[in-house]
């Protein structure tokens, strides 16, 4: 859903089995809130939670070791640098490379 569908104040509506509504029930009047606030409550924690775990990049140490390791001393790429030579003599003519088998 994008932010253009997102309406002011909503209903939002679920359904659930007795057992569940007895716990969310209690849960809410144990905490001092009414079952919808409980619920929206609980909801936006969870939300923001799944949220905040899909926008980070999380790494044991060894990851993150190799990743900056591969940031510190990338690979050569050696086309890369024989094109560059190329280009460096480059005015107003061709440039021929030399294709390596």
């Amino acid at each position: 859903m994008t932010t253009s569908h997102i309406q002011e104040n909503v209903r939002l509506v679920a359904r659930a089995p007795k057992e569940v509504q007895e716990i969310i029930i209690n849960a809410a009047e144990l905490s001092g809130a009414s079952m919808s606030q409980f619920m929206i409550d609980a909801a936006l924690d969870k939300a923001k939670e799944v949220v905040e775990r899909n926008r980070l990049l999380k790494l044991s140490m060894e990851g993150a070791d190799r990743f900056f390791e591969a940031l510190d001393n990338p690979p050569e790429i050696q086309h890369l640098d024989d094109a560059y030579e190329a280009l460096k003599g480059y005015e107003n003519g061709a440039v021929t490379f030399k294709r390596k088998p």
